[in-house]
């Protein structure tokens, strides 16, 4: 794990302090100053008296639940939400994994009868499908504030100078932002945030990569917010041809697999850090980057998040299990136990100081998963630094790997010109060797990759049935 220029325990850079103690700037934000004192408290607590607190919460949670709403009355019926020592001890476990096409198939169903009033107005959301199953959660007011709260400890954590241009790579909205002029705002978020900030602009994502570069270049932004697909691109693009951003200090990401190949590129393009946080539209704020080293800190104030092994264990640290999330704080359709989809790995207490539990990486989801013939199953890992090699084989500026038979592989490629049989075939060894089986390898290019209506890009996909014995 790389390590950044961060904080020590119990340290907070001035400026915000003074900020977090001054008056809120309006009604709606005080509520969201009052969570971030409280976070600046609770992040150094230690971990026992996170989690401590994290069952009690759970435990008002269960019986909320198990009163308002049938279906948790029905599957969780059996466990005494009042035993806070026996959910400790073990109870918890024996509670059932919410999954995704349960949520889809309750619906309403899973909206609570009696939320608490105190709560505040409802808000629906929905996923962006990207498995396919888009998802509809309800969530209060009272959760959208958590979710501000985050959004804000991000800011305090990565010391950004809030003050400063933000700019925003990440909507693919028809006909919005467009280039050359984009769109701008005077805020980072809503004005009536919880703090002042200085202007954002924004560019949709599907601007060509050097009209992004251009339009980045003539706004000067001190930050930007993209998804990794626009880096992997982004970054090679302007060190090929001496683009600089001279006022920009970071660039934090989002909604993709974010691999140390790309924290590289953004140091070589523009010396500046980059910052990942780990989320879900329908969970919210899950985890955010330490702001001393490349892990990431879970937002226990707002989730419980389990990492669970093929037998419904806890993994240790260093362990790869699927992410289980309950949320804390949504008591319009509280999702207890809920598979997120994704795989991720443990990790151990970190050295900054901060209770707060630790994932070392977050892989990828499950329908990534490379199966081999043998019936063996790795990740491909194609955001690690080793895929630089590949890259320098030929001019690529961008690739994706489809699995779309049981022995075969297809590499899609995006390049400056048609490659030579030389460079296939140095390209096929490389992918074989990579995955580690000897598949057929088939090539496909095009202009550009195509990205996903929400914007994004798998650079691993698979595009088969395996057929069941």
């Amino acid at each position: 794990m790389g390590q950044i220029t961060g904080m020590v325990k119990g340290d907070t850079d001035p400026v915000w302090k003074r900020r977090l103690h001054q008056k809120p700037r309006s009604k709606k934000s005080a509520p969201v100053l009052k969570l971030l004192k409280g976070f600046e408290q609770s992040q150094w607590w230690d971990p026992e008296d996170i989690e401590a607190k994290q069952f009690r919460q759970m435990s008002q949670l269960l019986a909320h639940a198990q009163r308002s709403i049938s279906h948790y009355a029905e599957t969780l019926g059996h466990v005494n939400p009042d035993d806070v020592e026996s959910l400790k001890a073990g109870r918890w476990f024996d509670l059932p994994v919410l999954k995704r096409d349960t949520v889809n198939k309750l619906g309403d169903d899973l909206l609570s009868r009696t939320i608490p009033k105190s709560h505040g107005r409802l808000n629906p959301i929905y996923t962006s499908g990207t498995t396919g199953r888009p998802v509809r959660v309800v969530r209060t007011l009272f959760a959208l504030t958590y979710w501000s709260a985050f959004t804000t400890r991000d800011h305090i954590w990565h010391n950004r100078i809030i003050k400063g241009k933000l700019a925003s790579i990440r909507s693919s909205e028809k006909n919005f932002a467009l280039y050359p002029k984009g769109a701008r705002q005077i805020a980072w978020g809503s004005k009536d945030g919880v703090f002042k900030t200085g202007p954002s602009i924004s560019l949709n994502v599907n601007t060509s990569i050097p009209d992004m570069a251009e339009w980045i270049a003539r706004n000067e932004p001190d930050h930007i917010v993209c998804l990794p697909n626009i880096l992997k691109r982004l970054a090679p693009y302007c060190i090929e041809n001496g683009v600089t951003f001279p006022n920009l200090r970071e660039v934090q990401v989002h909604g993709e697999n974010c691999g140390e190949l790309i924290r590289q590129q953004c140091r070589e393009a523009w010396d500046v850090p980059l910052h990942d946080i780990y989320t879900s539209r329908e969970i919210g704020y899950m985890a955010l980057q330490c702001p001393k080293h490349d892990h990431y800190h879970i937002q226990s104030e707002g989730v419980y998040l389990e990492i669970l092994d093929e037998d419904g264990r806890s993994c240790n640290p260093g362990e790869i299990g699927r992410v289980i999330v309950t949320t804390l704080q949504n008591y319009a359709m509280p999702l207890i136990r809920y598979e997120v989809g994704d795989y991720a790995e443990r990790g151990e207490p970190c050295d900054c100081g901060r209770g707060l539990p630790v994932i070392n990486r977050i892989l990828g989801r499950e329908q990534e998963i490379l199966v081999l013939p043998t019936g063996e199953q790795r990740w491909t890992l194609l955001g690690s630094p080793d895929v630089r090699a590949f890259m320098e084989m030929a001019p690529i500026t961008q690739y994706q790997l489809a699995h779309v038979a049981a022995d075969r592989i297809e590499v899609r490629l995006a390049t400056k010109r048609d490659l030579t049989a030389n460079e296939e075939a140095k390209i096929t060894e490389w992918v074989r060797k990579k995955l580690g089986y000897p598949f057929e390898i088939g090539f496909a290019y095009s202009d550009e990759l195509p990205l996903t209506k929400a914007g994004k890009f798998k650079d691993f996909v698979v595009e088969f049935t395996a057929s069941k014995a």
